[in-house]
């Protein structure tokens, strides 16, 4: 889909205009044709998390309230993904990390000497933390018990990949000192499930709906964060922000669970005209809250924190233009 897309619209006219276009002017002089503008694509990610749920539900507001345009939800492998389909030109908007959007823009971390600074930020829609999930009858009890561990951290191309190893870096443990596992994240739980893992690190909003199906056939239990752990993050990286995990989250969770958290973004490029932003934004937000609770009643779609984890630099002219003109 995503590679094709470009042409979708141009075949289709061509064959429309080559055969039934003059019959219908024949027929009558005063039709007029309505045509789609243009396609939307939204990069996602698996869909077994929460972006592409998410996703689903802003394309479809979307496309219902803006006359001739069309939004499709695409999955992907994640937050790295999405930003080299952006790169590329092969979807229009992606759903991303914060921390994935940052490094991108700066060109460090993953994307050392491979910057993307046409990249931009429409909003920062929501909070997401790392959920690392353990079996309750395991013996890992902190994250220094994760040494040695095999850890499934996701698909390779995921935000929660990229992060796994500063946070756990943050908390003392080296490269060397555990396995990571890449598999997507539906893969992930039934590998905790069945014993290939040991634990599963998951970056995403609370709660995640792997997680959830996960909980509901075995007891599980989340590994904290330690607090000096948060504290270094934060001050290394202005996108982390210490949270917790409320008690009830999850079936069985019968304790809060401290850990950090980073910010779900929506992402374009600065080709992204400043209308088609304002346009996407003023719906996004005057359905914010069927959008959440269409995915997760814990989402919130807040106004006032459209800059949160991101630097001003990186907002889209027209974001900035809509957020500016929202406190007059």
């Amino acid at each position: 889909m995503m590679k094709n897309k470009k042409w979708i619209i141009p075949i289709l006219l061509f064959a429309f205009l080559s055969t039934g276009l003059p019959s219908l002017i024949a027929e009558n002089a005063n039709y007029r044709l309505n045509l789609i503008k243009r396609f939307f694509s939204i990069g996602t990610a698996t869909i077994n998390g929460t972006y592409y749920p998410v996703g689903n539900s802003i394309a479809r507001t979307l496309s219902k309230n803006l006359k001739n345009l069309v939004f499709i939800a695409e999955p992907t492998e994640g937050s790295v993904a999405n930003v080299e389909y952006l790169r590329k030109n092969q979807i229009d908007l992606a759903l991303m990390q914060s921390d994935i959007a940052w490094q991108a823009a700066k060109g460090v971390g993953t994307f050392v000497d491979n910057s993307f600074k046409e990249l931009r930020v429409l909003s920062s829609l929501y909070s997401e933390v790392v959920q690392i999930v353990v079996k309750s009858s395991s013996s890992i009890k902190t994250i220094a018990d994760l040494k040695g561990c095999k850890i499934s951290v996701g698909s390779k191309e995921s935000g929660s990949a990229v992060n796994a190893t500063q946070v756990l870096a943050a908390a003392g443990l080296q490269p060397g000192d555990y396995e990571l596992v890449y598999e997507r994240f539906t893969r992930a739980t039934e590998s905790l499930r069945d014993g290939y893992v040991d634990a599963v690190y998951y970056t995403g909003a609370v709660p995640a709906d792997g997680i959830s199906r996960l909980a509901a056939r075995i007891e599980l239990r989340f590994v904290e964060i330690p607090a000096e752990a948060q504290q270094r993050l934060v001050k290394e990286y202005p996108y982390f922000s210490g949270e917790t995990i409320q008690a009830g989250s999850y079936r069985g969770q019968i304790n809060p669970c401290n850990t950090i958290g980073l910010r779900a973004l929506l992402v374009a490029t600065e080709n992204l005209s400043d209308n088609h932003a304002n346009d996407f934004l003023r719906i996004i937000y005057q359905n914010s809250s069927l959008i959440a609770t269409q995915n997760n009643s814990s989402l919130q779609f807040r106004r006032e924190d459209h800059q949160k984890g991101v630097e001003p630099e990186m907002l889209h002219s027209g974001a900035r233009k809509f957020f500016s003109a929202g406190k007059k």
